[in-house]
């Protein structure tokens, strides 16, 4: 398997969790505002759930469709860019006294499999010189 199919695949699986939490802060608010990682998060019908779950909704469709459309090196730089909002996630947590392992564990890892895929994506192998 291609190190470019291996990104597409990694990058498939990334949509789809994205877009189960997205949704569930949505639709679902009191099942997902514990897995965040703060000590204090909006109640229930605190309408900013929603506003973090349409933007991670948002970032899984404009990578859905930079997949649909298969031109590799505008996804490896999408997911390279959109590698910021989970790193902006895990600053948050880190700096308002939230848990120093979902900040790592959960939005550190993800922004790592996002820089991860995207090197997938945007480094090329070297040509064999002449």
């Amino acid at each position: 398997m291609t190190r470019i199919k291996i990104a597409y695949i990694l990058s498939a699986a990334l949509v789809l969790f994205v877009l189960y939490f997205g949704s569930g802060y949505v639709f679902f608010p009191a099942t997902q505002t514990g897995g965040f990682g703060l000590p204090v998060m909006p109640s229930e019908g605190d309408p900013i759930l929603a506003v973090k779950g349409v933007r991670d909704i948002g970032t899984a469709l404009v990578v859905l469709a930079l997949i649909l459309f298969r031109n590799a090196r505008a996804l490896g730089w999408a997911m390279l860019a959109m590698a910021f909002i989970p790193f902006g996630d895990m600053l948050i947590v880190l700096t308002h006294n939230g848990s120093v392992g979902a900040a790592l564990g959960i939005h550190g890892a993800t922004c790592a499999l996002m820089l991860g895929i995207s090197a997938l994506f945007l480094i090329r192998p070297k040509r064999n010189e002449r």
